[in-house]
């Protein structure tokens, strides 16, 4: 059975007038037109360069850490057992105070050799000072050479050098000695200690057996990006937040850093901190705040369109004067009669 070519039409055109009624029920809107949707104008690189947003979307906080002021790392002037330790973490300590001190046996073995290398030395210079003196008499009798003298005398100064050098000897044994005890160079708080009594503590490499901070004076660091120098000096106002203590200081900058991370193209602002009740610690969380630039007034901001269009708009109503040709500058000669 062939197919009838007039219903394949007539199914055609149902099926074309189909399309366009769902076309226009979608409820899509007109190019054009009142009902086209408003047009949006995206913000481009002239307008963030005259600064229009530029003030909400820039950081001026960064978060920083807290360092002692004067901070130090006791290690022992000698190698050897641990025989007292006179503090504990958390205790407050005076510049010159002994904090532990090593067991020292061999010193002071060391010590006693040394004196009596110098006992020994004082009898061979005693005898040769005698022997040198009976020498000088047998010399003045005629009963020995001139030679034999110059002898004995040069072993009284041989045996002068030996005591000398067994005397440096027990100098340096003493030195050893004070080398045992170890004091506190600052006043401070011991917030480390490391090793305990009856533990080997190394001169080479040191071990370090207590950490003492002075936290009456702390620095906040803090690494800001390298183009906050264009607003930042040293005595710059910048507010200091320490969340864990709930308190805000407003405080001057004390010192910028000399280099810049090559990495992180940020350089690190130093700012000193009084403590004196000693609660703010030692690798402290602390967010730091500088002062925002101060925003153009909305006033003049809205002024400053409506002038440059006033300016354009009487510029164009402005005739254009004719322009005159180089020629026409020129006088005529006159005519001769």
């Amino acid at each position: 059975m062939k197919p009838n070519p007039w219903l394949l039409a007539l199914s055609l055109g149902v099926g074309l007038l189909g399309c366009d009624k769902q076309d226009a029920d979608s409820g899509l809107p007109d190019a054009t037109g009142e009902a086209a949707p408003e047009r949006v104008d995206m913000p481009t690189p002239a307008k963030a360069a005259a600064g229009e947003g530029a003030y909400e979307t820039a950081s001026h906080r960064w978060v920083g850490s807290v360092r002692a002021k004067h901070h130090v790392e006791l290690a022992p002037g000698m190698t050897g057992v641990i025989a007292n330790i006179a503090v504990e973490e958390g205790d407050t300590v005076e510049a010159g105070q002994q904090v532990f001190r090593i067991e020292g046996s061999s010193v002071k073995l060391a010590v006693s050799q040394a004196q009596a290398g110098v006992a020994a030395a004082e009898l061979q210079l005693a005898e040769a000072e005698r022997e040198t003196e009976r020498t000088r008499k047998l010399a003045e009798r005629g009963s020995v050479g001139s030679a034999n003298l110059e002898r004995a005398e040069a072993q009284v100064a041989a045996a002068k050098a030996g005591v000398k050098q067994a005397r440096a000897a027990t100098a340096l044994a003493r030195s050893h000695t004070a080398d045992l005890t170890v004091e506190s160079p600052i006043s401070g708080v011991v917030t480390h200690k490391y090793k305990n009594v009856g533990e080997v503590a190394t001169m080479m490499p040191p071990t370090i057996v207590l950490v003492i901070d002075d936290l009456s004076t702390i620095e906040v660091r803090v690494r800001v990006p390298e183009l906050k120098l264009r607003e930042l000096d040293v005595g710059s106002p910048v507010t200091v937040s320490f969340p864990a203590l709930d308190r805000t200081l407003e405080v001057p900058i004390t010192r910028i850093g000399n280099a810049v991370d090559p990495q992180t193209r940020t350089i690190e602002l130093i700012i000193d901190v009084d403590n004196p009740d000693l609660r703010i610690k030692s690798g402290m969380s602390v967010e730091v705040e500088l002062d925002r630039p101060p925003e153009p007034n909305a006033a003049e901001a809205e002024a400053e369109p409506e002038a440059k269009a006033e300016a354009e708009a009487d510029a164009e109503a402005e005739p254009d004067s004719d322009p005159v040709s180089p020629t026409a500058m020129i006088a005529p000669k006159p005519t001769p009669g």
